[in-house]
């Protein structure tokens, strides 16, 4: 038996894979552990999107290593990709090193070297009530600000048999949420055709349950596909689409390859429909941009009125195109521009959860806290924290919760 720990960093496709790895080396016999002193085996899955991720994940393969040695780690993930000498000088020789472009199997072929391990195809218990699925490993869009071209690779689409077979496996073992990843999903092609195809094959699949996916890229989605899309019956109203700036300029740019109105052609169908949620992904402070293109964003988010933004400084990642521009923000007026716009995010967050004061919404839940509260997540991806009265709320099952009031943070109420 291994006592093994997992750190992980980063992504849902990191969590994916690490509780994936966690689960078959317990099957296998071996116990997790929290500890690093008790740990003889460490898996570090690690993120290079940011370089704040990326630091941790260095700093505990150097704490690690001085713990239990190199050649009780394994390092995953994209920092493996792009910084594999480093990782190398920070660990020592004997460290095994898996880049970001392997896929799980190849990661658990070289974890069974060091510790028995049980395959399954069930998706990992850890995770529950919701199932991840990959359903597409790399991206080829290569926005000038991203890494993770260079660190996952190539696309690769998982066989569609596969996918359905992972998806009917989730529900027959009781998970209520499935939810599709891929770097950029719309490019995804199998034997039932593109995004809308595979999941209208899902859709089909008898069962309580409910999708969504992670993540979109405007420039590969069409308005009649978000239509079809919404028509489907198990599928969570709500589209995540990242917008990363409102001005037209700094998209090109980004290499976004859409426009301002292109984006709006493609979310009209989701504000135009009562009950259904826009969550997006805005960079602030890109090289280059101007107070105009600023406010131009500022603009975008109020029209748009998203539901929820992933609101990110711009930061130089070693060895893309937009660390060799020029004409850097200063840091202070990329600071001052992230508390405006938060402020306004902050805002309409407040504003469009308070407008669901009043109505019943059916709620995922997620955990229990303490004896007479839990949290959940309502069908248009909100927070929901509430009470009940009756039957007790038990963690991947579905009740239905009357809003008394909501915050920026989600909603609040009690179950009927």
């Amino acid at each position: 038996m291994v006592s093994f720990l997992i750190k992980t960093f980063g992504c849902q496709f990191n969590e994916l894979y690490s509780a994936a790895i966690a689960d078959a080396l317990v099957r296998g016999g071996n116990q997790s552990v929290e500890d690093l002193d008790k740990a003889s085996l460490v898996i570090i899955d690690s993120c290079a999107v940011r370089k704040k991720s990326e630091e941790k994940a260095f700093s505990f393969l150097g704490e690690a290593a001085k713990t239990i040695g190199a050649r009780n780690i394994v390092f995953i993930g994209c920092v493996a990709s792009v910084d594999r000498e480093r990782a190398v000088r920070i660990a020592g020789h004997g460290l095994r090193i898996i880049e970001g472009t392997m896929s799980l199997d190849a990661i658990l072929a070289v974890v069974e070297t060091l510790a028995p391990i049980e395959l399954d195809d069930s998706p990992p218990r850890s995770l529950f009530p919701t199932a991840d699925i990959e359903l597409i490993r790399g991206c080829e869009s290569y926005c000038t600000y991203c890494i993770v071209p260079a660190a996952r690779g190539r696309e690769i689409s998982i066989d569609g048999a596969d996918v359905l077979r992972s998806a009917l496996g989730a529900v027959r073992s009781g998970f209520s949420e499935l939810l599709f990843l891929g770097q950029n999903i719309n490019k995804y092609r199998s034997s039932f055709g593109g995004l809308v195809g595979i999941l209208s094959q899902v859709d089909a699949i008898e069962g309580s349950f409910w999708f969504w996916f992670l993540s979109s890229h405007p420039a590969n989605f069409e308005p009649i596909e978000v239509r079809r899309l919404m028509e489907l019956q198990h599928i969570e109203h709500r589209l995540h689409l990242p917008l990363q700036s409102g001005s037209d300029r700094i998209l090109e740019r980004m290499n976004r390859h859409y426009t301002l109105s292109q984006y709006a052609d493609l979310v009209r169908p989701i504000r135009d429909a009562a009950g259904w949620a826009l969550t997006t992904d805005i960079i602030v402070g890109f090289p280059g941009e101007t107070n105009d293109d600023f406010l131009r964003t500022i603009d975008a988010v109020q029209e748009f009125r998203f539901d929820g933004v992933f609101l990110a400084k711009y930061s130089d990642r070693q060895g893309t195109p937009s660390s060799r521009m020029g004409d850097k923000v200063p840091q202070s007026v990329i600071d001052e521009r992230h508390a405006m716009l938060l402020r306004v995010i902050q805002d309409l967050s407040r504003e469009g959860n308070q407008r669901v004061a009043g109505q019943v919404v059916e709620v995922l839940v997620l955990s229990r806290q303490g004896s007479d509260k839990a949290f959940g997540r309502s069908i248009d991806g909100r927070n929901v924290w509430f009470s009940w009265m009756g039957q007790e709320p038990q963690v991947g099952r579905f009740m239905r919760v009357l809003i008394d009031h909501g915050s920026k943070e989600g909603l609040y109420g009690t179950t009927i």
